[in-house]
């Protein structure tokens, strides 16, 4: 976990003495005029409002606050309510690098190389490189210097049989960079030691004992740093990073790497997140709202993926974050109504067999119904969902859609799977992708017939009813499920011409409405103030993509990245 500094600039008054509000400049009682800003200080008047404002509070003034408590540690949490699309922050990376297995990438812009043309060589330290101009680049020039006073070069080559290639070399950039900062910037290493590492429970993993027999010796021994860089603090950043980084993806500028960031390192996880977040072209962290965030709301990010059931996010977050998720979809048993871990008790058939305590990897899981005696262990329900997923797995990477059509139809025809479970969803969403995704199995959208866009109406406005649920709002899910919908609506109205604008709009029912086994009440999840995906039964296809488009807009308002590149854009 990283720290927030406090500012040393001016001094100024408290803003409470006792249960009393004072003027944060001159400390008689306020007379109730607070910061509109933050709500966190008051004042006499707007005379003192404007000097506290130009002198020090328009640096310090932010919708958030850091705070402690002994279960989630140091964590942000809102000052004021925060409005759904608003900008909580934006901060520049402590440290950036390549991932610790990375295709060819640049050291200088971190552009993926093209790995069908040769590479440019640094002149000085031999590593590829986009160019001449990226070889002065703040964030290789130091490293630069050690790696050609040391004669290292990278086994990294030209090959254009394997361009997806990745090259173990690149796991020491990272720890360098961050030792690095020992000599440079000070106090940008200490920001980055004070994060958590979990290296106590890491440090025994398979990955560990690679990054103790491969990283350490390179940057202690090839690189001759034995007396700046111990191996406890090349270990120790190993894991701050695993434990604390952001993904950075920009794929119209084939960028993939790895950053660190100060108040990004401070969000607690939740499994139904309030903010979203995109980076800018210098990889500066924005992150907005998701949703409406009530004051004193801790302000979260996810981890996990979301159509993943209750237990298999927990395996994940804890084997790849090490801890242990308590949140309030994880406590849960239901998923706010979704069922999505669930099955369909095979003794009664009529209610969901849930987890008798979903915090406990190895509870039992019983049916709703306290009429019903039905039980299993723990390990029948893993055992059993397991054999699911291998089915899906076993479909190849080109499978099209037919494939899945196809595995869909028999999941559905079980006895025990119902249309909202984990295995049926992950199945459903490859499907809006294949339907007009045009990769590997997949159909390019101006090909699909007026039945295939249909389809993939179908499965979008299903799947949107389950994200209101799970990941309301802004959140990428949602937002990606948008952007297909109306990908899909856009085409029919191409092919429909007149007609488009007086169809009827797709309407999918909900699991309830339809599904003979299981009456789903999801009409009062907490979520559904943030839906508005689900068309009525008045409503018209042209309505149904004017709403769609109006709410990507108002997202795009808030998040540049979702607009629609240009034609010519590259």
């Amino acid at each position: 976990m990283g720290f927030w500094p406090v500012s040393e600039s001016v001094c100024f008054v408290p803003n409470r003495m006792g249960n009393v509000d004072v003027c944060a400049v001159c400390g008689i009682p306020a007379d109730g005029q607070r910061c509109s800003g933050c709500q966190q200080v008051s004042y006499c008047g707007k005379d003192h409002q404007r000097q506290h404002w130009k002198q020090l509070h328009r640096k310090e003034c932010r919708c958030y606050k850091v705070t402690h408590n002994s279960t989630l540690g140091r964590h942000l949490v809102a000052t004021r309510s925060i409005r759904s699309g608003e900008v909580i922050f934006r901060e520049p990376p402590i440290m950036v690098g390549p991932k610790t297995a990375s295709v060819p990438v640049c050291l200088g812009c971190h552009r993926n190389l093209d790995a069908t043309k040769q590479f440019n060589n640094c002149q000085h330290c031999g590593w590829p490189m986009c160019g001449s101009s990226c070889e002065t680049s703040r964030y290789h020039r130091e490293e630069c210097q050690l790696l050609a006073a040391k004669n290292y070069l990278p086994q990294i080559g030209f090959d254009e049989c394997n361009p997806g290639k990745k090259y173990s070399a690149y796991c020491t950039i990272v720890p360098l960079r961050a030792i690095l900062l020992k000599r440079t910037d000070p106090q940008l290493w200490a920001k980055v030691v004070s994060m958590e590492s979990h290296l106590e429970t890491r440090k025994n993993t398979p990955l560990y004992a690679a990054i103790r027999s491969n990283v350490v010796p390179f940057v202690r021994v090839v690189l001759g740093l034995r007396t700046e860089a111990s191996e406890e603090e090349l270990m120790g950043v190993a894991g701050i990073f695993d434990t604390n980084s952001f993904e950075i993806r920009i794929p119209g500028k084939s960028i993939k790497i790895r950053a660190l960031y100060e108040l990004g390192a401070l969000m607690n996880h939740c499994c139904q997140p309030n903010t979203r977040h995109y980076f800018d072209e210098e990889f500066n962290l924005v992150m907005i709202a998701a949703v409406d965030i009530p004051k004193d709301e801790m302000i979260s990010i996810s981890y996990a993926q979301p159509l993943q059931a209750t237990i298999q996010r927990r395996f994940t977050i804890k084997q790849a974050k090490c801890f242990e998720c308590g949140c309030h979809r994880c406590s849960d048993p239901t998923e706010f109504r979704t069922y999505a871990g669930s099955i369909v008790c095979p003794q009664c058939s009529k209610s969901m067999v849930v987890a008798v305590n979903p915090l406990d990897f190895r509870s039992d899981w019983r049916c709703e119904d306290k009429k019903c005696s039905y039980r299993e262990s723990a390990q029948q329900y893993i055992t059993r969902n397991e054999a699911f997923r291998a089915e899906i797995g076993q479909l190849s990477s080109g499978a099209g859609p037919d494939g899945y059509e196809c595995l869909l139809g028999r999941f559905q025809s079980t006895d025990v799977l119902h249309p909202w479970n984990t295995n049926v969803l992950q199945v459903k969403y490859a499907l809006t992708q294949l339907y007009g995704g045009g990769g590997p199995g997949g159909i390019n959208l101006k090909d699909l017939s007026e039945k295939q866009l249909r389809r993939k109406v179908e499965l979008c406005v299903d799947l949107l009813e389950v994200a209101n649920q799970l990941e309301p709002g802004m959140s990428p899910f949602r937002t990606k499920l948008l952007q297909d919908l109306r990908a899909a609506l856009e085409a029919m109205k191409s092919i429909s011409g007149n007609s488009f604008d007086s169809a009827p709009a797709i309407v999918v029912q909900h699991p309830g409405a339809s599904w003979k086994t299981q009456k789903l009440n999801v009409s009062g999840a907490i979520a559904n103030k943030h839906a508005t995906t689900q068309p009525t039964s008045l409503e018209t296809m042209s309505q149904q993509l004017e709403r769609v488009e109006g709410e990507l807009s108002r997202m795009m308002e808030s998040d540049p990245t979702l607009r629609k590149p240009s034609k010519d854009a590259t």
